[in-house]
């Protein structure tokens, strides 16, 4: 379909053109020496066919612009630190949830072990106190009448708290 047209249009273009040519030729004789003899106008001018061909034409435009995403990602960790290992390619698509990288998580694990030596620190504090008055381990104790109880279950709650937060951050 396409060829065929093609073919057309070319036929068209050398019989216009031909024509053209012909009748410019002729008019330009007439107009510029009307007494002229008559044989610059009986003089045929030559006129060739060829076969038409079909061929290839690219179907490119080049342009200069700018493209921007219909989507976009930012990514940030959601603690500091040094990366360790990457999982995903540049341009490689990815499912939300998945790790695209590693932080190295040595320091997180020393403070995950420094805090759980602390809360280990602060329940043998809590023993010995509870020692120190005479207290067995299955008595009630009331940790508000002693002083010195008092500031070691301190000591143990600020203790649990950071190990939960060097838990959070050791699985982050």
């Amino acid at each position: 379909m396409g060829n065929s047209r093609l073919k057309l249009l070319i036929c068209a273009a050398v019989v216009v053109a031909s024509i053209s040519c012909g009748s410019s030729g002729s008019n330009s004789g007439r107009r510029g020496n009307s007494n002229a003899n008559d044989n610059s106008q009986t003089d045929a001018i030559a006129v060739t066919v060829g076969k038409s061909e079909s061929r290839e034409v690219a179907s490119t435009i080049q342009a200069t612009g700018s493209l921007l995403a219909d989507e976009t990602s930012d990514i940030a960790p959601k603690v500091a630190g040094k990366i360790a290992n990457v999982f995903a390619n540049v341009g490689q698509f990815v499912s939300q949830g998945a790790t695209i990288a590693k932080i190295d998580d040595t320091n997180a694990r020393e403070a995950l072990a420094t805090a759980t030596a602390a809360v280990r620190q602060s329940i043998v504090s809590i023993r010995s106190a509870e020692a120190r008055l005479g207290l067995g381990p299955n008595q009630s104790f009331s940790s508000s009448a002693v002083p010195e109880v008092r500031a070691a279950n301190a000591n143990y709650q600020q203790a649990l708290a950071e190990l939960k937060q060097a838990e959070a951050n050791e699985i982050r």
